[in-house]
C-alpha cells in the first residue's frame, strides 16, 4: 500500500531525531542559505564595479572551473583525512576567502577568490555525500537524502530572495560578510561530529590523481552504481535547462519581468514535492528501475507541456513538472550511497559530481546557441525527451549477469 501523505511527511522529518543527522543537515541548511546569499551579494559587486554583464556572468563560471580536474583531485584527500576534517577545513577556508573579498581590489582580483573559494567545494560535497551514509541510521538513511534534497531546495530560495533583500538593505559587501559567518557557524556544528564514523580516517587509501583514477574504477566495479550514475547524470544534465533558459521563454511568452522570478522558483518546488514522493526500498535493481520510470514519465510530460505551452499557465506548469524529475537524486544517491566502499567513496561522489557539471556545460551551450536560432521552447522539449530516452535506457536495459540488489559496502553506524 503506498503511504499517505501525512505518511509520506512524517518519514520526511522523522531523520531529525538522530542527534548526528540533525547536525549535519543543520550545517547543510546554515552554509548553503550563506553560499546561494554570497553568489548574489558577489555577483552584484562584481557588476558594480566593473558594469560589464560578462565579467558577472565570470563570478558562475570560475566556482564551476574547480569540478574539472582539481576539485576531484582534492576531494581524495576526504577519504585518507576523514570527512568531518576536510568539511571544516574547506568551510573555514572559505570563510577567510569571503572575508577577503571586503578588502578593496580590482574585478581579477575578487574572480581570484571566487575560484579560490570554488576549489573548497568538491571536497566539502564529495566528504558531505559521505558523512551522511556513515553517521545515518540504515532505517534513516533514505528518509535523511530526501530531506537533505528538500533542505537544499529550501536554501537555494531561502539564500536567493535574502541574499537579495540584504544586498538592498546593506549593502555587497554586508552580505558577503554575512555569508563567511555562516561557514564558521557551519564548522563550529560540523566539530560535534568529530568523534563519529565520518570523522576516521583511512590511511591507506589513494590521494591526488591516482585518487581520482580509483574513484572511477569504483564506479566500473558496480554495474548498478555505475547505472545510478548515468541516471542521475543523464537527467540532471537535460533538465537544468527550464531553470537555464527562464529568461528567454517567458521573454517569448510576454510574461511580466516581475514573475520571472516566480517562474524560476517553480522548478525548485516542483523538486520539493518531487523528493516527497520519490520512491524508496531496500531493493536496489528494483528501486533504480522505479526511478527510472518514474522519471522517463515525469520528462515525457515536461517535454509535452513546453511543446504546447504557448500560454504561461501551460509553461509554469512545465516548470513545475520538471522540478519533480530532479528528485531522481534521491534514490540513486540512495543506492550509490550504500553501495560504495567507504574507502574511496568521497572520491567517486566527488567524479560523479564532476561529470555532471561537464554534461551541464554542454548542455547549457548547445541550448543556448538551439534558443538563439530556433526559439527557447526548442531546446526545452528537446533536453527533456533526451532525459526521458536516458530513464528509459536505465530502466529496461538489463543488467549484466550476476549484478545485485545487494551494497558492496553495507552502512554501519559502528
Amino acid at each position: 500500500m503506498m503511504p499517505s501523505v501525512r505518511g509520506r511527511l512524517k518519514n520526511l522529518v522523522a531523520p531529525m531525531r538522530q542527534a548526528e543527522i540533525r547536525t549535519l543537515l543543520s550545517s547543510q541548511l546554515v552554509s548553503g542559505l550563506g553560499d546561494w546569499a554570497g553568489r548574489i551579494a558577489l555577483s552584484v559587486l562584481v557588476f558594480e564595479q566593473s558594469e560589464s554583464a560578462l565579467w558577472t556572468v565570470m563570478v558562475t563560471v570560475v566556482s564551476l572551473l574547480p569540478w574539472l580536474g582539481i576539485g576531484q583531485v582534492l576531494a581524495t584527500y576526504a577519504d585518507r583525512f576523514g570527512r568531518i576534517g576536510v568539511m571544516i577545513t574547506a568551510d573555514l577556508a572559505r570563510a577567510v576567502l569571503f572575508l577577503a573579498m571586503l578588502v578593496p581590489q580590482p574585478t581579477w582580483l575578487l574572480l581570484v577568490l571566487a575560484f579560490l573559494a570554488g576549489v573548497a567545494v568538491p571536497p566539502f560535497m564529495g566528504s558531505r555525500s559521505s558523512a551522511l551514509v556513515e553517521v545515518a541510521a540504515p532505517e534513516l538513511y533514505a528518509s535523511a537524502l530526501s530531506l537533505g534534497g528538500v533542505l537544499a531546495q529550501f536554501a537555494i530560495l531561502g539564500g536567493y530572495a535574502g541574499g537579495g533583500l540584504l544586498v538592498a538593505l546593506v549593502g555587497a559587501e554586508a552580505s558577503l560578510a554575512a555569508n563567511a559567518v555562516t561557514f564558521v557557524v557551519s564548522a563550529i556544528m560540523l566539530s560535534r561530529l568529530r568523534s563519529t564514523k565520518a570523522g576516521e580516517r583511512h590511511a591507506g587509501v589513494a590521494v591526488g590523481w591516482a585518487g581520482v583514477t580509483a574513484g572511477l574504477g569504483v564506479w566500473r566495479s558496480d554495474p548498478v552504481c555505475l547505472r545510478a550514475l548515468a541516471l542521475f547524470v543523464g537527467v540532471a544534465t537535460f533538465m537544468i535547462l527550464p531553470e537555464v533558459l527562464v529568461v528567454p521563454l517567458t521573454g517569448e511568452l510576454e510574461v511580466a519581468d516581475e514573475f520571472v522570478g516566480v517562474f524560476a522558483a517553480l522548478v525548485a518546488l516542483g523538486a520539493i514535492i518531487g523528493t516527497v514522493f520519490a520512491p524508496t526500498g531496500t531493493d536496489h535493481v528494483a528501486l533504480l528501475r522505479a526511478a527510472a520510470l518514474r522519471a522517463a514519465l515525469l520528462a515525457a510530460m515536461t517535454a509535452g507541456l513546453f511543446a504546447v505551452g504557448a500560454v504561461p499557465v501551460v509553461a509554469a506548469a512545465a516548470f513545475v513538472v520538471s522540478g519533480a524529475v530532479d528528485a531522481v537524486a534521491v534514490p540513486t544517491n540512495q543506492i550509490v550511497g550504500q553501495r560504495l566502499p567507504a574507502a574511496g567513496r568521497a572520491a567517486a561522489m566527488s567524479v560523479a559530481i564532476g561529470a555532471l557539471y561537464v554534461g551541464q556545460v554542454v548542455a547549457i551551450t548547445a541550448a543556448g546557441v538551439l534558443a538563439v536560432v530556433a526559439s527557447a521552447r526548442v531546446p526545452l522539449v528537446a533536453g527533456s525527451l533526451l532525459a526521458t530516452g536516458v530513464c528509459i535506457w536505465v530502466a529496461l536495459r538489463p543488467l549484466p549477469a550476476g549484478s545485485t540488489g545487494s551494497p558492496i559496502d553495507p552502512i554501519s553506524t559502528g
